[in-house]
């Protein structure tokens, strides 16, 4: 049997980034994955500027060599299309930033990077290692893994599920496992290349087609003259309107006057591959007696954009300092890291499905986006932008 202070099921960003936390931290701990590296994971790829600030926030010179050695797409904006063809575009790239404010990177390359930046001076990392059993005791937690050597136990003081959107660590711990369709996001992603009509400084494109409503169509730029291509919808409309989102998606691409032209000489790299989106609900509990969940384990996705990689990575750093403060005081009910999540993020929940609910209503959504193009709210809100993000920066 193997003792540690720590042991986190999941080596995504959210578990990566709170492993190199707690070396940050001097905290030894475990750090267990099913899978071997590089490995792909079905994602929008967007790199939104709360991970290069949870970069920044890990020191070492990270977002710096993230920034130049990693295999990433600098994206200066991004723009909305209505489903009567108007558009809003936001450009950034007079606005004095030390770096791009999205950047896009496949899983495979993000993931795989973090995962080679872990400290083996504080972290073991235990990849083709998949939890087959967890027994959380008044003082201790016992984790059963399986891989090609055989089976074996950890004991640590502190299990963390952060095992993606399949959640291991719930399940195994008897907790509700909250998959409520109202809190639900289905997607489709296919990657692409040869797709053009990208902005000469490779911004995001979000479409709101009147047949996709309340879900969207999103094409952003990756390195090499390939693209992320994709759908997502809420999963109570999925079921309500019978949406088979493969044909949905087919006709888009085929039909729609913007996006047809894009992909007039594209070729699809894949078949189209589809997984679910848990959003962020202050009613899944996400922590406990030596127990706290992050990432897409604990449903750390922005309900209008499906953003879940920037979520993910602040959930792994808070959890961090809960975690440093119950190993010091001895006192392991991780509740506080829940509440604090909760407190971190409440206003982006709520603008977030208040925002999704505009989607059921193209009407609400045309006029939305026409009022956003007035000139005095389009430069307002653009300054807002800056400002809020060069804090981040």
């Amino acid at each position: 049997m193997t003792d540690t202070e720590v042991c986190i099921v999941g080596a995504g960003p959210a578990g990566a980034s709170l492993s190199l936390f707690l070396s940050n931290k001097k905290i030894p701990h475990v750090l267990l994955d099913k899978a071997v590296f590089p490995r792909d994971k079905i994602c929008g790829d967007g790199i939104t500027v709360d991970v290069m600030n949870t970069l920044k926030r890990m020191g070492n010179g990270m977002l710096e060599d993230f920034i130049e050695h990693s295999e990433m797409d600098p994206c200066w904006g991004f723009a909305f299309h209505s489903p009567t063809g108007k558009q809003i575009r936001y450009d950034f790239k007079d606005a004095g930033f030390p770096y791009a404010p999205f950047f896009t990177a496949k899983r495979l390359e993000l993931d795989n990077y973090l995962v080679s930046k872990l400290n083996h001076q504080y972290c073991t990392f235990l990849s083709q290692s998949a939890v087959t059993g967890i027994n959380r005791q008044e003082n201790k937690v016992d984790v059963t893994y399986k891989n090609k050597e055989g089976e074996t136990t950890i004991s640590c003081k502190i299990i963390i599920g952060a095992e993606g959107e399949k959640p291991i660590v719930t399940r195994l711990l008897g907790l509700d496992h909250f998959r409520e369709k109202e809190n639900l996001i289905g997607a489709l992603r296919v990657y692409y290349k040869g797709v053009k009509g990208f902005h000469e400084n490779r911004h995001l494109e979000f479409f709101y087609d009147k047949k996709l409503l309340p879900g969207y169509f999103w094409a952003f730029p990756l390195p090499n003259g390939e693209a992320n291509v994709g759908l997502g919808m809420t999963s109570t409309a999925i079921s309500a309107k019978k949406a088979n989102l493969k044909n949905m998606l087919a006709d888009i691409i085929e039909n729609h006057p913007v996006v047809s032209e894009m992909f007039a000489d594209a070729e699809p790299l894949e078949k189209n591959r589809g997984w679910g989106l848990p959003t962020a609900t202050p009613n899944r509990l996400i922590a406990g007696e030596r127990y706290a969940l992050i990432g897409d384990a604990a449903g750390m996705i922005e309900p209008f954009t499906g953003k879940g990689i920037g979520p993910g990575m602040v959930s792994g750093r808070l959890a961090a300092d809960h975690i440093e403060t119950a190993l010091q005081n001895g006192d392991y009910n991780l509740m506080p890291y829940h509440h604090h999540i909760y407190k971190y993020y409440k206003s982006e929940i709520k603008v977030g499905y208040g925002l999704q609910k505009t989607l059921k209503y193209p009407f609400v959504l045309n006029n939305v986006i026409s009022l956003a193009n007035l000139g005095a709210f389009k430069n307002w809100s653009h300054a807002t932008m800056v400002k809020s993000w060069k804090q981040w920066m």
